[in-house]
């Protein structure tokens, strides 16, 4: 059976992206459609140009902060230049609409102050402006768009998956854990979680199946030295689920 994914923002604890889909994958599950917001956008577009998870690992497990922390540039403190050299190496297909799985990158649009969803164009560029975390990093000029981070208006893209035909899978790397935040830093990241977590809730109605790995609550978001906790808490989320899953979707 084939399944369309929405993949959630969070930074590093989008790894855990890559162990839902191995266990999916491992129980014989097909990949029909993808979405993503953030950093499920990048994991997804690796996916959906035929990556395997283990692939994808491989190619994002040995970044370093520095690797993100582009020059600075208008509107934020770095650019995510160098990531998106990263993905334009890495990918086969340099567009949307060339890659193998049919692929919606979400983005907020700052100057219209929406949301929009991409099925056509520059994969790579139209990842990282998903992945803008404005003011962290700068805002991407696409178009006439001055795009950032797509979890700010929707952080698990399930509504556009929904004419794909496949039942939808939300997967939400952000549960909400009991929080003392410290400083400028801590307390500016906390405010986001929360107000992306309440447009998640808007996005589970449009699911078929959720999926939250409990374990990513206590991984920082940009601490890459977590990536395989964060892949291994996905692996245990979906072992967890599987069983409902499937009879959810009327399988033995």
């Amino acid at each position: 059976m084939k399944l369309s994914l929405a993949l959630s923002g969070g930074g590093v604890r989008a790894f855990a992206h890559l162990g839902v889909v191995k266990v999916l994958l491992d129980h014989g599950f097909e990949i029909g459609a993808v979405s993503g917001s953030s950093g499920g956008a990048l994991i997804g577009a690796l996916l959906c140009d035929g990556k395997s998870p283990e692939d994808v690992l491989s190619i994002m497990k040995d970044l370093r902060l520095r690797d993100l922390a582009g020059r600075p540039a208008k509107g934020g403190f770095f650019s995510l230049e160098r990531i998106e050299s990263l993905m334009q190496e890495s990918l086969e297909s340099q567009t949307i609409e060339r890659l193998r799985i049919p692929f919606t990158v979400a983005c907020t649009d700052l100057r219209a102050g929406s949301i929009r969803y991409f099925e056509r164009g520059p994969v790579g560029r139209l990842s990282i402006a998903s992945s803008s975390l404005v003011p962290i990093f700068s805002p991407v000029g696409y178009e006439d768009m001055l795009l950032a981070d797509g979890g700010f208006m929707d952080n698990m893209p399930t509504k556009p998956l929904r004419k794909r035909g496949y039942p939808v899978i939300g997967i939400n790397v952000n549960p909400i854990h009991l929080a003392d935040p410290s400083g400028v830093v801590d307390s500016t990241l906390r405010v986001l979680t929360l107000m992306m977590a309440a447009n998640i809730k808007s996005s589970m109605l449009s699911a078929d199946f959720y999926i939250e790995p409990e374990g990513c609550g206590d991984i920082n978001i940009f601490d890459l030295k977590k990536g395989f906790k964060a892949y291994e808490e996905g692996l245990k989320a979906a072992e967890s689920s599987i069983g409902l899953l499937k009879r959810t979707l009327g399988l033995r």
